[in-house]
């Protein structure tokens, strides 16, 4: 372990100064010389996991033709592409722009639960660009926290450390994250959760999720419930390329005395619909469904 952390310490420094600097390129001159390209290869090209996306799409969506699949899967990898893009912007990108980009909309649910000092957990999934969300400690009155799991891959960790807490932003380790809420009582806690994440072969709560039966994490859920935390989903909604509204709603403030396993059900509810509305911002390339 020591003796990867010097190396992963001067590769980040090796390649972080040439990422800073390709951030503060116009996005359509960085979209020119990275997205065009990046979708390209990935998809024309290497195929990148071109079987997986196909199958994920056929399987969750089978009402759509394999013309409408297909057509679907190249919308995905262009998407992923500019996403890749925004992310770059990320590094470097000054507040102004940043806020031009973000539309938050229904904060106002939360004024309340601010005023009584409750904290809430927001959940969401792999669709749009969440890395964007980490302008919300300039939109918000909360602590702003993101409840994540550790990479294994060091010098990942750390740009995606750089990004996420450039605004403020606190990153928490899923394991630690009750104990952090718990001994957090001077400001209320908005922490983001993403929650479509493969829970594992074992996990004990499943849904009707995407056309099919589906094992689904529920930690965001038991964390809710033991915090007695408000539990809000978050929905983005895309504004051309590289432009985003981020939706709040309520999903419930009495997280304690739900019934089990009812705010996963309601989660994966709302993100299907957001899915299905224009389903190729989801992350379709990750293997969601494990056999």
């Amino acid at each position: 372990m020591t003796k990867k952390r010097p190396e992963s310490n001067f590769i980040y420094c090796l390649i972080f100064p040439p990422i800073y600097l390709l951030g503060m390129l116009p996005y359509f001159i960085l979209n020119a010389l990275i997205g065009r390209p990046l979708f390209f290869l990935s998809y024309a090209v290497f195929r990148y996991r071109y079987n997986v996306v196909l199958q994920n799409l056929s399987r969750a969506l089978p009402l759509k033709s394999y013309r409408e699949i297909e057509l679907l899967a190249r919308e995905f990898y262009l998407h992923l592409a500019s996403m890749i893009v925004e992310i770059i912007r990320l590094f470097s990108i000054s507040r102004q722009q940043q806020l031009k980009q973000v539309k938050l909309v229904n904060a106002e649910i939360l004024d309340e639960y601010f005023s009584g000092q409750r904290n809430v957990i927001a959940v969401l999934g792999h669709y749009g660009n969440w890395e964007c969300l980490n302008v919300l400690p300039l939109l918000l009155p909360f602590q702003v926290n993101a409840i994540y799991k550790r990479l294994s891959n060091s010098v990942m960790a750390k740009l995606v450390t750089r990004v996420r807490g450039r605004h403020g932003m606190r990153l928490i380790p899923a394991q630690r994250a009750l104990r952090h809420l718990l001994r957090q009582t001077e400001k209320p806690q908005f922490s983001l959760f993403i929650a479509d994440q493969f829970p594992g072969k074992h996990a004990e709560c499943q849904v009707d999720f995407l056309s099919q039966p589906t094992l689904m994490f529920n930690g965001a859920e038991k964390l809710a419930r033991a915090t007695n935390a408000v539990v809000v989903y978050v929905d983005m909604i895309p504004q051309g390329r590289h432009s985003w509204t981020v939706s709040l709603s309520l999903i419930t403030d009495t997280a304690s005395t739900t019934a089990e396993n009812l705010i996963t059900h309601a989660f994966s509810n709302r993100l299907e619909q957001t899915i299905t509305r224009q389903p190729a911002y989801w992350l379709w390339s990750h293997r969601r469904w494990k056999v």
